[in-house]
């Protein structure tokens, strides 16, 4: 009767340790402001990875980015730029106007992508547009290129940030096959500055 008991106290045990475990678990994975938290900041305040799709990535970061991220190709192929606040340190906002300036980045390509911060989505629009990459935005003589990002219509380029009012999101910048000076440059190569342009 004994090692029953002793039996019965240990599936207990074991199973409110499992339980306890899942729970927080799952509190992790779901929490929208720690999927970047193994990124890193850089000089320009982008936060940067290059561990997603790598052997490097722990098995919470894994599920992590399964469950809410928008990212996922090896670091072979692309490396990861995230732009969670504004060059002055502030979560940029739909209710604001944003310009976004990017310097010619020596890669294969590249896109810029709006997200909603709290879903990690998409952010619906009229236009069905939620990123410009480097084959369409339209480029200045030196290479650089300037866009908007804004919920009321702009010029183009226009990146709409259709929020409710308030409301976060943020700028996700991938580079595809970047080449190997940028590589051996990375984190801190020059990088688009997301400025507040009114409110």
């Amino acid at each position: 009767m004994r090692v029953w008991m002793m039996v019965l106290a240990a599936i207990i045990v074991t199973a409110g340790s499992a339980f306890a475990a899942f729970r927080v678990t799952m509190a992790e994975l779901t929490d929208e402001t720690s999927i970047y938290d193994s990124f890193e900041r850089t000089d320009s305040l982008w936060l940067f990875s290059d561990k997603i799709g790598s052997t490097a990535a722990s098995g919470v970061e894994r599920a992590k980015v399964a469950i809410a991220g928008p990212l996922g190709l090896s670091a072979k192929e692309a490396v990861y730029f995230i732009a969670t606040t504004d060059t002055e340190g502030r979560a940029p906002s739909s209710s604001c106007t944003y310009t976004v300036t990017g310097p010619p980045i020596d890669t294969r390509w590249w896109s810029l992508t709006l997200y909603d911060t709290q879903t990690q989505h998409y952010v619906p629009n009229a236009l069905n547009r939620s990123s410009w990459n480097s084959a369409v935005v339209p480029r200045r003589g030196d290479g650089s290129w300037q866009l908007t990002v804004a919920s009321s219509i702009q010029p183009e380029p226009w990146l709409p940030s259709q929020l409710q009012d308030d409301q976060t999101f943020e700028l996700n910048l991938r580079v595809y096959n970047p080449s190997n000076a940028t590589r051996q440059a990375l984190p801190n190569i020059e990088l688009p500055t997301v400025e507040r342009a009114s409110c």
